[in-house]
């Protein structure tokens, strides 16, 4: 993957619901470096039939959430951007169809498969101001003694893991595919500033939170 010229300071955030009831729903959220909306798109509710769950097998999370879900919502997006973070492995998988990196998010908020309704987390006003308690300083590739050293890649089959290298970030931890020491380190440099302002984990809330309000209106 050749490094693409950036011409957004923009920030994508993709996330996949996985609903018992609806099915899976894809959300896309646009953001600018202060955290304000400028894009939001949202997928029709799709679930495999079980003809698919037996030919794909163990492909089909990342068929489905990277090359289906993520794909549609990437190529409908009218708004540029410098990067598109997940919280959900499966959709690193569309990595393979954009040039622009796909990041991940360690700890964001994910949906239970297994329940009907997602966590009941809401967004106060404290979230969508600038977090400056991070203390930010440093960014630095995580060492095998480090203490965070959970903070690994599940493995997505027909999908090249070591692609992605994790890093902490104050109290973040991302994955960032890695290419060239310049690439990473302008990589790492720029979600650095992101994060002075935002809480890179937050956007995942609100796209849940206005996927569910959608549901509701259907």
């Amino acid at each position: 993957m050749s490094t693409p010229p950036r011409n957004s300071d923009n920030l994508g955030f993709i996330t996949v619901i996985d609903h018992p009831r609806y099915g899976l729903v894809g959300g896309y959220l646009v953001l600018n470096t202060a955290g304000r909306p400028l894009e939001f798109q949202c997928t029709t509710p799709i679930k495999p039939n079980r003809s698919q769950e037996i030919l794909y097998g163990e492909t089909l999370k990342p068929f489905l959430y990277g090359e289906q879900i993520g794909q549609t919502l990437l190529n409908r997006s009218k708004t540029e951007t410098a990067y598109v973070l997940t919280n959900i492995e499966p959709v690193l998988a569309v990595q393979d169809f954009v040039e622009k990196p796909l990041i991940f998010v360690f700890g964001a908020q994910k949906t239970s498969e297994n329940s009907e309704t997602t966590q009941t987390a809401q967004i106060s006003p404290e979230l969508n101001e600038s977090l400056k308690s991070f203390g930010i300083d440093q960014a630095r590739p995580l060492e095998e003694n480090d203490a965070d050293l959970d903070f690994r890649l599940e493995t997505v089959p027909g999908l090249d893991i070591e692609r992605w290298r994790e890093v902490k970030i104050g109290k973040r931890t991302i994955a960032v595919p890695y290419q060239a020491p310049v690439d990473w380190d302008r990589f790492v440099e720029d979600i650095q500033q992101v994060s002075r302002t935002i809480d890179i984990a937050e956007p995942f809330t609100r796209i849940r939170l206005a996927i569910e309000e959608a549901q509701k209106a259907v």
